[in-house]
């Protein structure tokens, strides 16, 4: 009814919908053809990626895509690791660190396992230790060997034969027969090891023994550094190029063909003895040209008394060689006494003591073949009998 009241409008609308679609299927047709030409023409080589948008057209659904991706191919891409250059040079150097860190390391647990810290080394029938590191630098400690001789030591080491006697007080001269095993004390250079006492300044010492002042100081292994205020006393010094003038003639006292037993400590009376024995017992060394400076008293480990009262001038020494461990008192009247060769020291530097006072216990320390006391009397710097008139009774 609808159609039959508006007939001419209906028909002009059914027209426009039939032009409409046939534009549309004439600008399908048109795409198709271009595409087949396309694709005909390049057929020897790849098709051109043809990109087709979705079309939405009046009363149409959407344009599907003109064709689906079934495969996805990439490119291999090659990877490369790079490490970083490692300089041989580096390599060795690192390596020459480690060891001498190693070295370094191995001397050090070696000075601290060892008691007393020693070290040995061999240049042919040449045996030398030295017991530390300050000790290596103001002289060394020497063993001897079979057929060893005063001068031939003294050659090795570059040094004058009256170095050895004078700084070893069992040598007297170079026809002295060595005992094999031995020790010597073999200063680094020419020059005479002292022991300083309380009280001494290195002019003191340096007159003592007619050397220079500045040797002593400018001579590094002292320590002094140039400056003569930082000599300790109680410590052990070098003295370079110093001498021992020759001394006054013995006063001796002949000894018996048998040993001698000491007598009883006493008292001193006025004008008489000045000292008591140090130790009661046998005297097995007496003084003189074989044995000048003191006398030896048997003495197996047993206290050693103050032969008077006195100040402790010197306390220590070094166990190795010559004396080992000794004390020096100083008594009135420019009177010392040196008791050597102890095991252990009971005084200390500094401190005064009283007649009879014990010092330590005698042993078997530096220079020794058997527990004994070494006993030493000096007047004025010069070494006296002990056994001679006002000393001991």
């Amino acid at each position: 009814m609808r159609a039959a009241r508006y007939p001419r409008a209906h028909a002009r609308a059914y027209r426009t919908r039939i032009l409409a679609h046939a534009g549309v299927a004439a600008i399908l047709m048109l795409v198709t053809l271009v595409g087949q030409r396309a694709g005909g023409g390049a057929a020897s080589g790849p098709a051109p990626a043809l990109r087709v948008s979705a079309l939405s057209l009046p009363g149409l659904a959407a344009a599907a895509p003109a064709a689906s991706v079934t495969r996805l191919d990439a490119r291999a891409v090659p990877l490369t690791v790079v490490a970083p250059a490692v300089q041989q040079e580096i390599v060795i150097r690192a390596t020459d660190t480690t060891q001498q860190a190693l070295s370094v390391l191995g001397q050090r647990v070696a000075s601290a396992s060892a008691s007393p810290a020693a070290a040995t080394a061999r240049t042919g029938n040449e045996r030398v230790v030295a017991s530390r590191t300050e000790e290596r630098l103001r002289f060394y400690q020497y063993v001897v060997q079979e057929g060893d001789t005063v001068s031939g030591i003294a050659a090795r080491f570059g040094i004058g034969t009256a170095y050895i006697a004078w700084n070893n007080v069992h040598v007297i001269s170079d026809q002295d027969a060595l005992t094999v095993g031995s020790r010597l004390q073999i200063p680094a250079v020419d020059g005479i090891l002292h022991q300083v006492r309380v009280g001494e300044t290195l002019t003191d010492i340096a007159a003592q023994y007619d050397a220079k002042v500045t040797d002593i100081t400018g001579f590094s292994a002292n320590g002094l550094a140039g400056n003569p205020n930082l000599l300790r006393e109680g410590s052990t010094i070098l003295v370079p190029a110093g001498k021992i003038a020759p001394r006054p003639a013995l006063s001796l006292r002949p000894a018996p063909a048998a040993q001698a037993a000491a007598p009883a400590p006493a008292a001193s009376a006025p004008g008489r003895a000045r000292f008591i024995w140090p130790v009661v017992n046998n005297v097995t060394s007496f003084f003189g040209p074989s044995h000048p400076l003191g006398i030896d008293i048997e003495a197996p480990y047993v206290p050693v008394a103050a032969a008077a009262a006195g100040q402790v001038v010197f306390a220590g020494g070094d166990r190795c060689c010559s004396y080992g461990y000794n004390v020096v008192l100083r008594h009135e009247g420019g009177l010392e006494t040196r008791y050597a060769h102890l095991s252990s020291i009971a005084v200390a530097l500094g401190q005064f003591v009283e007649q009879g006072a014990t010092l330590g216990i005698s042993g078997a320390t530096g220079r020794a073949t058997g527990a004994h006391l070494h006993f030493e009397v000096s007047l004025n710097g010069n070494i006296v009998n002990p056994m001679g008139a006002g000393y001991l009774p």
